[in-house]
């Protein structure tokens, strides 16, 4: 089976599996922030941090930029890594203030290329970030690729190997625009609940059939 009907084969399946809900924010600042603190740690300490930061601080470049690292690390300490995340944060709002004059909003009237490398030039921000703030903010079509998605395309042989650019271009050659964000979101439920670095649950993934790693035939054996 080519790629192309494979994975629209996989698009319905995990429609079925896996609902969706609107994103919790829209503010572009609060956002990136959000963001920034989601980075290697779990949703749950992720969103305990950010709604710590916000219940000490207004959550906006002009408030957070006159802060201290010091003043920043006891309401995001659950998301782990404060002392980077405190100055990241910090340099982060500075940069906004300056180079988008406190509207960070305006990046997303540009196109999408240009847009990109606006929030890229922001020290801290990368390419996965840029790319969620894209997705989630902008409503650009682009697929945003985290840990668990290289996890899954790769084991699926859609794209092997953890090339940023290269992942996301096959999924957004594979996936229809209007579907990019929910499919997001779906893998990344896939990687977490089910296709986990160890031990994944093969015999119950909603898409087992269509995937072509071997894994399977390890999970069944072991049972899991």
């Amino acid at each position: 089976m080519k790629d192309e009907a494979r994975m629209r084969k996989i698009i319905r399946l995990l429609e079925r599996a896996f609902l969706v809900q609107r994103y919790w924010l829209d503010d572009s600042f609060q956002v990136l922030v959000a963001t920034v603190l989601s980075q290697n740690t779990s949703d749950r300490n992720s969103n305990r941090a950010f709604m710590r930061l916000r219940e000490r601080f207004d959550v906006t470049p002009e408030a957070l930029a006159q802060l201290k690292p010091e003043d920043v690390k006891p309401a995001i300490e659950v998301a782990g890594l404060s002392d980077v995340r405190s100055r990241r944060i910090i340099q982060i709002s500075r940069e906004v203030l300056k180079r988008f004059d406190v509207d960070l909003g305006k990046v997303f009237r540009l196109p999408v290329d240009e847009a990109r490398g606006a929030l890229m030039e922001i020290e801290g921000v990368g390419s996965k970030t840029a790319d969620v703030l894209l997705s989630f903010v902008g409503g650009f079509p682009i697929m945003p690729v985290d840990t668990s998605i290289f996890r899954v395309v790769d084991r699926m042989c859609f794209a092997k190997g953890r090339n940023y650019e290269r992942t996301r271009g096959v999924l957004e050659r594979l996936i229809p625009p209007e579907k990019l964000l929910a499919m997001h979101l779906r893998l990344i439920r896939l990687g977490r609940e089910i296709c986990k670095p160890r031990n994944p649950k093969c015999p119950i993934c909603p898409v087992n059939r269509l995937c072509k790693n071997d894994l399977k035939q390890i999970s069944r054996k072991e049972g899991t």
